[in-house]
């Protein structure tokens, strides 16, 4: 789940999430589903390319329960620095974006709320070979040890500081090297010792290649805001009843796909080209990685309050992080940045 346009110049850039999660790359066209002229046309932004972590839209689209809401939508895919500026702008209704994006983007004038979380747990990890011994966020401070990262910017970024900002570790005690989108050849062949990625995806891919892995979860150690569905101030206020509507739709299929995974893979080979003609350890590595997703979309918070709850504590400590890091430079009102008053109806 996988990932900020110019009000992200504080963090560099960015690629939830996905929601995912992974590194970009080039944007597919938009899968449209044909529906009657009566239906409400809907735009749904990912920032990544066709992946089964978008598997309860896949679903919901499939299924016709969007149709069912009376809503005609198109799957957009692009980098999370334009869907965030695009539902700001009102070309796109919806998109995915994660937690701090929504926050930064807001102390910019954008316009932009979270209406539904995605995933309960910021999915950033930090894996390296067993044989490393590195389990906790202070061994990434020892002598020797290298940190790889994508970049300055991004998730991986966000979560490196989060847990460097949650156990009180200065920056420049880790060693950090950037080594953009290259995650599991580098620790496989040696050239770091640890590596920032997502928890349903570089680890799996290694254990997968017979090489036993510790992960450390950012999540373990500070509540980040993760990816959520975002919408305009705009629409929401214009038109609440398509928020509420598309959001049941989405939520409807998300129960379903944690239900049965397995049918819900097999519905998204049909909205991802490149899987469904890819070969079976391929195949098995992303029904893998939809397992490994579902955990994320759940917490003890959902078993109480439902799937897809925006947790407010969640939000402003990462509001709290953002300001005390030097990332967000003035206050937001972190109650106008999510609501919760779609995911009950």
């Amino acid at each position: 789940m996988r990932c900020l346009s110019l009000f992200l110049v504080l963090l560099t850039a960015l690629i939830g999430v996905g929601c995912g999660a992974t590194p970009m790359a080039t944007p597919t066209p938009a899968t449209r589903q044909t529906a009657p002229a009566a239906l409400r046309p809907v735009t749904m932004g990912f920032p990544y390319i066709p992946n089964v972590q978008f598997s309860h839209f896949y679903l919901a689209h499939a299924k016709g329960y969007y149709a069912a809401e009376g809503l005609d939508v198109t799957f957009d895919y692009n980098y999370e620095t334009d869907v965030v500026q695009r539902v700001a702008q009102g070309t796109l209704q919806f998109a995915l974006a994660s937690g701090d994006s929504v926050l930064l983007a807001r102390a910019q004038g954008l316009p932009i709320v979270a209406v539904m979380t995605n995933s309960q747990r910021f999915p950033v990890v930090f894996f390296s070979k067993t044989e490393a011994n590195i389990t906790t966020p202070k061994d990434l401070t020892r002598n020797g040890v290298t940190v790889g990262i994508p970049g300055r910017f991004g998730a991986s970024w966000i979560g490196l500081l989060a847990l460097l900002y949650a156990e009180n570790i200065p920056r420049e005690s880790v060693n950090v090297q950037e080594i953009g989108f290259t995650q599991v050849a580098a620790i496989s062949e040696g050239k770091v010792t640890v590596a920032a990625g997502y928890g349903n995806n570089e680890p799996i891919q290694l254990e997968r290649q017979g090489i036993p892995v510790n992960v450390i979860r950012v999540s373990d150690y500070f509540p980040l805001a993760s990816d959520s569905l975002i919408a305009s101030e705009q629409l929401i206020g214009s038109d609440p009843d398509v928020v509420r509507r598309f959001v049941r739709a989405t939520l409807r299929a998300m129960a379903e796909v944690i239900a049965d995974p397995e049918t819900a893979f097999t519905n998204a080979l049909d909205y991802i080209p490149e899987l469904k003609s890819a070969d079976q350890p391929t195949r098995d590595l992303q029904r893998a990685v939809l397992q490994a997703t579902l955990d994320y979309w759940q917490s003890d918070k959902t078993k109480t309050e439902g799937l897809g709850f925006c947790n407010e504590e969640n939000w402003r400590e990462t509001h709290t992080f953002l300001r005390e890091s030097g990332l967000l430079t003035t206050d937001v009102d972190v109650t106008k940045a999510f609501t919760n008053q779609f995911i009950k109806d």
